[in-house]
């Protein structure tokens, strides 16, 4: 008997960057799930204004957060390129965890920061968990935001960026200066 309330979660996100909501998503995965799968959607683009970073950084963000913790074994972060056919998206992810990754259990719970992000996969799963990024103990937060923050100098984007990530976004971005 398992002490997690689902055996594999799956998410997926931008990430452009990972910031404070995105890690409050993951958090409550890896407190509900035996396995968790974040996949890092749109890795065909990088160096936009709307996806600056690359897949690389990315998965750099995340793992900054998560290894060398205990439940770092139970993460999975993969990469995966759009398609930009809604209707095919659910089964084009769901068959790429099942040909990528066959020792996983099918995902049994999709996690979501909204339920726009979450009506793509409705039909495919029986349970859907929203993780509100906006309750009133938790402040407001987009990746559209923290990328204009950063953009125009405001250092109130480490507010919303764990400070394990700072210098990793400063570097990047004061490389990539004129992008965002």
């Amino acid at each position: 008997m398992s002490d997690f309330k689902y055996i594999h979660g799956l998410t997926i996100m931008r990430a452009q960057p990972f910031h404070i909501g995105h890690q409050k998503l993951i958090d409550k995965m890896l407190e509900e799930c035996d396995k968790v799968t974040v996949i890092l959607g749109s890795i065909q683009e990088q160096g936009t204004s709307r996806n600056p970073l690359n897949y690389t950084t990315r998965k750099k963000m995340i793992q900054n957060i998560y290894k060398g913790k205990e439940e770092y074994d139970r993460l999975k972060i993969v990469g995966l390129f759009d398609i930009n056919n809604p209707a095919e998206w659910a089964d084009y992810v769901l068959d790429f965890i099942e040909e990528s990754f066959p020792m996983l259990d099918k995902p049994d719970v999709y996690y979501a920061g909204s339920s726009y992000d979450a009506h793509w996969f409705k039909e495919h799963f029986k349970f859907i968990e929203l993780v509100d990024r906006t309750d009133e103990n938790f402040p407001f937060v987009t990746g559209s935001m923290v990328r204009d923050m950063i953009k125009f100098g405001d250092k109130r984007w480490k507010n919303f960026i764990a400070k394990e990530n700072h210098s990793l976004v400063e570097e990047y971005f004061n490389k990539k200066k004129g992008i965002i």
